[in-house]
């Protein structure tokens, strides 16, 4: 989409755009950015992802899921990876300040990684496309590998 056809289907002027954005793509970077804000503000402890692994995998996936169509508006066509990226930096600031001592955990540092990203990983592999009780079937497998790897 173009700024021109933007602007069109909103009915405001080029003007009033570019009084805000300096392109289509820092709109866009910053509706990522405020979804994934608010997707986080949903979970009741972004900490708990080592001390309840079960529970934060399970409340991130349910609301991603509440959320899937600006999901899928906002990180498709080769931005799935902005998704990912986005979530780990924005539950990394939200721990860190909390226990800032956890910046040069390293243990930490990649398990947050591979939560975050291995768990979306295996759920586009496994869950995209499929009924409702194969979603949950799913996110329960996630939940329990999150458990396992934390407890390591």
């Amino acid at each position: 989409m173009t700024v021109r056809e933007l602007c069109e289907r909103a009915e405001v002027s080029k003007a009033t755009f570019y009084l805000h954005y300096h392109s289509i793509v820092d709109l866009s970077c910053e509706l990522q950015d405020d979804l994934v804000r608010r997707v986080i503000d949903e979970l009741a402890a972004p900490d708990s992802f080592l001390a309840d692994p079960r529970r934060f995998a399970s409340e991130l996936f349910s609301a991603f899921i509440a959320h899937a169509g600006e999901v899928d508006t906002l990180f498709s066509h080769g931005q799935e990876h902005v998704l990912v990226e986005s979530v780990e930096r924005e539950l990394r600031a939200r721990i860190l300040d909390e226990h800032p001592l956890l910046a040069d955990d390293l243990r930490f540092n990649v398990l947050l990684t591979y939560q975050v990203h291995g768990s979306h990983a295996a759920y586009m592999c496994h869950a995209r496309g499929v009924g409702e009780k194969d979603r949950q079937v799913v996110i329960a497998a996630i939940a329990d590998a999150a458990e396992a790897v934390a407890h390591i």
